[in-house]
């Protein structure tokens, strides 16, 4: 708390004092605006210096590009000529002959070598020149002086396998450590082309120019873009061609460089890996296709700004100086006088309103004080005047308090006789609301007995139905028994008519069966007379046979309709005794059916009474139910009457009440006023209208 409360007294003088608040104001205003413009002005610098230098040097990038162009160019033409050589394609055939003596195939191999060494003896900047057969058989190579056998790799083959899809075209190998093959003491690069031969395409060779590294780096020893900056060669995808660091040969690029078309030349500012800035330039080879690359460190080439921000902080302190110069005529000029008149209001706070200023200025401090002047004489006139109103409504207070206090003592009078008129028109109201309730429950009553005689009459309604339907369906039964008796009288008459047929069916039946007895005679006669005949009789006999055994059959059948005539008759007979035994019943029935058909009927009629009168009793409930509907709404009338006169009551009761609370409420106003006049009146004293020498 201690090491907080000198900041605490500063910022508390900081927000007293307008003269410090002025003095702060012009320091920070003049000080943050020159800073802004300075740190502007450096900032526009610096961008303006980087892209001139970064224009400067995609420039220098240029012309390192053209003079790889011119280099790329001559080996480009030295292998077109090669290619363009009858002599040297006529020597490659003879050399691959297989015909060919050892001598001959000797000297055509030295005079080759003697070619190419001379080749290599002509420019420092070849290290080898090499021609390997398109089937890469070794003992058919032929190369210069400085170069070595075949060290065929995945690598190298690769790249010897571009060179023969390019079908004549240059194809550009990116420098490496130890040569295309890895044979050699120093990174090279090399530039290829397959020299094609219509006529024996077996026998083609390709041709590889190896071009020292360092040579690169000599065609670009005199291009520097900074005291650091670094020049490489940089493939589309992004491989290291050439670089002064040859152990980087290889290796992918931090730097990102997508130059094709419109894009093939440019510059970016990009970090490198410890996060400072970078300067890239590019321009795409255009023989090689490659991306010559420039890189400088951004702080470098704006070191010359340095000088800028030197002289804005000299010009910030300066200007800081200015200010506090500036600040301290304010304080002078403004914040003492405004300090003078803040006391001097202060003294007037108390109550001594006689004091003055004594400003001589035009400007605005001394209107100010004028003002002040004229201010503190308007008060002292308005707090003389006031007293002496105080003194007036300290009297009126005193009156008015004894009117109210009368006035109060009425309105509770008032209030008292009002609360016993609202107290018995309550009174009443609950006592028709008490005689409403059992109307309601009279007509509730009725509601039931109402709804009860209509279930009841419903009920009748039905039973008539349903005994005017009874009474039908004993109609119909006396019908159909009637019927039954007719077909039961019917049946007794066909029943005696089969009897009798039986009975005749029997004597048929003894005419059939002594027929029977007189064919058997006739058949034994026939038999005997057969016997008689002798061998002339036999036919005879055989039918006198069939004639007994049709007789004999014939008896059997008429024993077995006898015995099914028998059967039936007495059944018959069983049946007319049993419909005889049913007749009587029938008639019972009959008798039964008709006296319950006038059964029906009485209830029917009585139905009809019952109805009748069910009907007069629920008009007389009706009758009674608009009376007690009647009965309720006058009670319900007299309730309302008694409740608006209570609520009447309980109004004027309200409105007497508040009237005496206003009453009251007057009084302690009026107390109120009498103190507010006692205190106007001790606040006023304390103020001095006058100085102390008057």
């Amino acid at each position: 708390m201690k090491n907080k409360e000198p900041g605490v007294r500063l910022f508390g003088a900081i927000n007293r004092s307008v003269g410090v608040k002025l003095f702060l104001i012009i320091i920070c205003s003049i000080v943050v605006l020159v800073s802004i413009l300075g740190m502007t002005s450096y900032t526009v610098s610096k961008n303006i210096i980087k892209n001139k230098v970064a224009s400067s040097s995609l420039q220098t990038i240029e012309q390192a590009s053209d003079k790889l162009d011119f280099l790329f160019g001559v080996y480009e033409s030295q292998s077109r000529q090669l290619l363009v050589d009858q002599e040297l394609m006529g020597q490659l055939v003879a050399y691959n002959g297989p015909e060919l003596a050892t001598a001959e195939k000797t000297r055509i191999s030295n005079s080759i070598v003697e070619r190419l060494n001379s080749m290599v003896a002509a420019d420092k900047r070849l290290y080898s020149v090499r021609l390997v057969p398109k089937s890469m058989d070794k003992t058919k190579l032929v190369s210069s002086k400085g170069a070595s056998s075949l060290n065929l790799t995945e690598n190298s083959n690769s790249w010897l396998d571009k060179v023969i899809e390019a079908n004549g075209e240059i194809v550009y190998i990116p420098a490496q450590k130890k040569g295309l093959f890895d044979l050699n003491s120093e990174p090279t690069m090399m530039i290829g082309r397959l020299l094609k031969n219509l006529n024996n395409p077996e026998k083609e060779y390709i041709v590889l120019l190896e071009v020292r590294d360092q040579e690169l780096s000599g065609v670009l020893a005199n291009i520097s873009l900074a005291e650091s900056s670094q020049i490489m060669l940089i493939s589309n995808d992004n491989d290291i061609v050439h670089i002064e660091d040859s152990n980087l040969l290889g290796s992918k690029s931090t730097i990102h460089i997508s130059g094709n078309g419109e894009e093939s030349k440019g510059s970016l500012f990009v970090k490198d890996e410890h996060g400072k800035d970078q300067l890239v330039v590019y321009k795409q080879n255009e023989l090689s296709k490659w991306n010559v690359v420039g890189v400088a460190p951004v702080s470098e080439l704006v070191k010359e700004t340095s000088s800028i921000i030197q002289i804005t902080i000299i010009i910030i302190v300066l200007s800081a100086l200015l200010s506090v110069a500036i600040g301290m005529f304010v304080i002078r000029m403004v914040g003492r006088p405004l300090q003078k008149l803040s006391s001097l209001m202060e003294e007037g706070e108390k109550g001594n309103l006689s004091v003055r200023t004594d400003f001589r200025g035009q400007d605005e401090i001394g209107k100010l004080g004028q003002s002040f002047n004229q201010m503190m004489e308007q008060i002292s006139v308005l707090v003389n005047k006031t007293n002496d109103s105080a003194q007036h409504v300290l009297h009126t207070a005193f009156e008015l308090s004894e009117v109210s206090q009368k006035s109060s003592t009425m309105a509770r009078e008032v209030s008292v006789a009002i609360e016993e008129i609202a107290q018995g028109a309550m009174e009443l109201s609950i006592e028709a609301e008490k005689e409403m309730t059992y109307a309601e429950n009279i007509g509730l009553n009725m509601d039931n007995v109402i709804d009860s005689n209509s279930k009841m009459e419903e009920s009748a309604d039905r039973v008539y139905q349903i005994s005017s339907q009874g009474t039908e369906y004993m109609n119909e039964l006396i019908l159909k028994t009637n019927s039954t008796e007719e077909l039961t009288s019917s049946m007794i008459g066909k029943v005696d008519r089969l009897k009798e047929s039986t009975i005749s069916i029997h004597k048929i039946l003894e005419v059939l069966k002594a027929m029977t007895q007189q064919t058997n005679i006739l058949s034994l006669n026939a038999s005997i007379e057969a016997v008689r005949a002798g061998a002339a009789g036999k036919g005879f006999m055989v039918i006198a046979d069939e004639i007994r055994n049709l007789s004999d059959q014939s008896k059997d059948s008429i024993n077995i309709v006898q015995t099914i005539t028998s059967d039936i008759q007495r059944e018959v007979e069983e049946t007319v005794e049993l419909l005889l035994t049913a007749s009587p019943l029938l008639t019972e029935q009959i008798h039964s059916v008709k006296e319950a058909a006038t059964i029906f009927d009485h209830v029917r009629e009585e139905m009809d009474l019952f109805i009748q009168h069910n009907e007069v009793s629920t008009t007389s409930i009706k009758e009674l139910n608009q009376s007690q509907l009647v009965l309720s709404e006058s009670i319900s009338n007299v309730s309302a009457v008694a409740e608006q006169s209570s609520a009447s009551s309980e109004e004027v009761a309200s409105i007497a009440s508040e009237q005496l609370n206003s009453s009251e409420k007057l009084v302690i106003l009026s107390d109120k006023l009498a103190d507010l006049s006692e205190s106007l009146k001790e606040s006023l004293i304390l103020f001095q209208t006058r100085g102390k020498g008057e």
